[in-house]
């Protein structure tokens, strides 16, 4: 199998990036202020990375992590983010669970949040940039096709790009 970034395997970087794709999608759904869409307690959320590199012992960094993000997420100016907690709880145990080594499972973790928040600054983005839904869906579909193509995840596609859509549509909706 072959190896990438941090000494992960194609099939540990591919469920990383699934699942970031699903702990981004468990966050209250972007708003849009003016032309610009947004993610509410967007600073908690791009601050959450900051708790694993508190302590040099990886698994303090973890407990703290955990600790911290089931202390202040809760608390957000949002106050909606109990489910993308719960989630990520979920992968964190996930990973707890198939990985053995302290600092890889700090690494994933780590992984797994920037991810996350690197896919909804890009969603976001082209929310905003796009002029017309043909051309979001365009947008996202090439940024998605070209990640799982490169992880071997291509048939993931398709269902990735009309999750990311419908949450979009589900916000619009309730206004």
């Amino acid at each position: 199998m072959k190896k990438m970034n941090e000494g992960f395997e194609r099939n540990e970087l591919k469920e990383l990036v699934l699942d970031a794709y699903d702990l981004m999608l468990s966050i209250p759904k972007p708003t849009k202020k003016g032309r610009s869409f947004e993610i509410k307690s967007r600073s908690k959320l791009k601050n959450l990375p900051e708790a694993l590199r508190e302590f040099e012992d990886p698994q303090e960094s973890v407990t703290h992590f955990i600790k911290s993000a089931s202390y202040f997420l809760p608390r957000s100016t949002d106050g909606n983010l109990s489910t993308f907690l719960n989630v990520m709880l979920e992968k964190v145990q996930k990973i707890q669970e198939n990985e053995k080594d302290p600092e890889k499972i700090r690494i994933k973790i780590r992984y797994l949040i920037g991810y996350s928040n690197w896919g909804m600054d890009a969603v976001c983005h082209i929310f905003s940039e796009g002029k017309t839904e043909n051309e979001r869906k365009s947008r996202i579909q090439n940024m998605i096709g070209a990640e799982m193509k490169a992880l071997d995840a291509e048939d993931n596609t398709t269902k990735l790009v009309e999750k990311i859509l419908n949450w979009k549509k589900i916000e619009r909706s309730r206004r």
